[in-house]
């Protein structure tokens, strides 16, 4: 079946998603029933969607190998002002001292999307790496299935498109608001403004976990603190 172009919403009886009026670019990078393909096919997606002026490229995908061609293209889609958000990887081993490296996501021009639980506790397959940017949940996500299907599925993979949908949104509102166009490097500070801390270890946090509302929640907070130190 075709995929619409625009993201998941309830108007059938299915399910809302993030940012339910985002309209989609669809690029099939990867291949066979396992998801697997070739770093050329990746790069060619990534400059395909800058090509075709997307705000946003979201990958749930990743491997080992740090290939000078995919960062020149990382790179590329942010210096044209495009965010780049990707999953993290599965391959950790909840320790926040030992380095599991994925790419894009380990590039630093990338939004690395760490995995949490929805009690915000680090899921144990979420990587550890000195570039993670956030986290969002990441398990037991219930998401769209191919062949109209819907299900519940684990991994950063599950994480990163939350803060993909949350990108859509924030860029929008806040260009609405400033009324002018905002640069990546502003989006993204915009991003990190609605995240809240954790007491999670900073490699497998980052700036911690992705919520919207955590400008006026920190804003309580420091007016409740702002009493009780009177």
């Amino acid at each position: 079946p075709e995929i619409p172009p625009f993201a998941a919403n309830d108007s059938n009886g299915g399910i809302s998603g993030v940012a339910p009026e985002a309209s989609l670019l669809i690029v099939k990078v990867l291949g066979g029933k396992n998801g697997s393909g070739k770093y050329e096919w990746i790069i060619n997606g990534i400059n395909y969607a800058v090509e075709q002026k997307a705000d946003i490229i979201s990958m749930s995908l990743g491997g080992p190998s740090d290939v000078p061609e995919l960062k020149e293209a990382v790179t590329n889609a942010v210096k044209s002002g495009v965010l780049v958000v990707c999953a993290a990887g599965n391959e950790g081993d909840g320790d926040e001292r030992t380095e599991e490296l994925s790419y894009p996501a380990a590039y630093n021009e990338v939004i690395a999307v760490g995995s949490v639980s929805i009690a915000r506790k680090s899921s144990e397959f979420s990587n550890a790496n000195k570039e993670i940017d956030l986290v969002a949940p990441g398990e037991n996500i219930l998401s769209t299935l191919p062949n109209h299907k819907y299900g519940k599925l684990t991994g950063t993979s599950m994480a990163a498109p939350h803060v993909s949908g949350a990108l859509a949104l924030i860029k929008g509102l806040e260009q609405d608001a400033f009324q002018r166009t905002l640069s990546e490097a502003e989006v993204y500070a915009q991003l990190v403004r609605r995240t809240l801390p954790l007491d999670i270890a900073k490699t497998l946090a980052g700036n911690g976990f992705l919520y919207l509302d955590a400008p006026e929640v920190l804003m309580e907070r420091a007016e409740q603190a702002q009493l009780l130190s009177f």
